[in-house]
């Protein structure tokens, strides 16, 4: 079904990803840069992370001349090593010009690496040898700082079997009981899905709540955290085990904000277990919204059907899209579906899979957004 290819071909958009930084974090600093964590993590990789951790946050100098320590983190081997407002402008005899460019460089060391690094602290220079250690099981927050406008709030629940989900709440300016949109990304991918569009939503009237699910990684560098913590924990990362995640966030959700709709949106993956959720679990939702779903569980016990018997239950409102060549893979389980208020959109270009069909970088993404809009309307 060409899954793998259809859910990671443009994690490494560089421009989205620097636009993003650029309007949330105002340039300021390198997202969860706890010095060795951005590259990719496989989808559905069930081993624990192997890159070393060093226990930094840092930023670009502002004489764009290498980083600045921020914070060295309590219990890291970095603490007492390296100290707020040290620079680092050579590391491994190269210069940083850029996040990217030394998270890349540091991301290729292993726990038990000895990290060797030039520094300049107040006014002099000398050499600090650093020895990596296991990545701990949880995942430190960024120091508190002056985020600006940044569009969203970070908060953390957990599933039943205690893993703790991390997701951002983007509500600015709305009322409680405006309709609520739980948030589910594709494979291989984290929350950042929707740092883009999420704030549209919040100003068309919807508060949204953007989640990782365990089975995930990374996109416009966001670190899908709930997957890390999974793996220390040694859960299970399939696809049907982010279930248990979505139904999590949907209970969080209610219990907030009791008087909001709640409407369940997936892409990819997430967006089968949304029509699953939908038809299995009718009080949890008032309405569902999937992009590019299928029935991706084959090979993980659930059979060719699983999630068509599932939307022969589902009771309210439903919206379905994806890529144009998507629509047969779909077609069953929409007709299944005996709600009514069913609606589905397939666009007249080649179109995207999942919800990244909703990005500006997209010409047809206005096509997308008008059916979005229109079924988002009623409630």
């Amino acid at each position: 079904m060409n899954l793998v290819k259809d859910c990671q071909g443009i994690v490494d958009d560089e421009r989205l990803t620097m636009r993003v930084i650029k309007s949330t974090l105002i340039g300021m600093i390198a997202l969860i840069a706890v010095c060795l964590l951005v590259n990719a993590v496989g989808a559905q990789s069930g081993g624990a992370d192997a890159r070393g951790f060093l226990g930094v946050h840092y930023q670009m100098a502002d004489d764009g001349k290498g980083i600045v320590v921020i914070k060295t983190l309590d219990a890291s081997p970095a603490k007492g090593r390296l100290k707020p407002g040290d620079q680092i402008s050579i590391f491994e005899g190269r210069k940083i010009k850029s996040l990217r460019q030394f998270q890349e460089m540091t991301s290729k060391h292993r726990a038990g690496d000895d990290v060797i690094f030039d520094v300049v602290r107040a006014g002099q220079s000398l050499t600090v040898n650093v020895k990596l250690v296991n990545w701990p099981s949880v995942i430190p927050e960024l120091p508190n700082m002056n985020l600006g406008d940044r569009p969203f709030e970070r908060v953390n629940f957990e599933a039943p079997d205690g893993v703790s989900i991390a997701a951002d709440l983007y509500h600015k300016s709305l009322a409680a009981d405006a309709p609520m949109i739980v948030l589910c990304h594709q494979a291989g991918w984290s929350r950042g899905e929707y740092r883009q569009i999420a704030p549209r939503l919040n100003k068309l009237g919807y508060q949204c709540l953007a989640i990782d699910q365990r089975s995930g990684g990374k996109v416009n560098a966001v670190v899908n955290e709930t997957h890390r913590q999974a793996v220390a924990q040694k859960k299970s990362t399939e696809f049907v085990d982010a279930e248990k995640d979505i139904i999590a966030a949907i209970k969080w959700a209610r219990k907030n904000y009791p008087e909001s709709k709640l409407i369940l949106w997936g892409s990819s993956y997430s967006s089968s277990l949304t029509l699953r959720i939908a038809g299995e679990n009718p009080e949890l939702v008032n309405g569902a919204m999937a992009f590019s779903p299928g029935e991706y569980f084959g090979g993980q016990g659930k059979g060719d059907h699983w999630i068509e018997n599932s939307a022969a239950k589902i009771k309210v409102p439903v919206f379905i899209t994806s890529a144009k060549e998507e629509a047969p893979r779909w077609r069953a389980i929409f007709d299944a579906i005996p709600a009514v208020g069913k609606t589905f959109y397939v666009p007249k270009t080649d179109g995207n899979h999942g919800a990244r069909a909703l990005w500006t970088q997209f010409e047809d993404h206005t096509g997308y957004w008008s059916a979005v809009e229109q079924f988002l309307g009623q409630f």
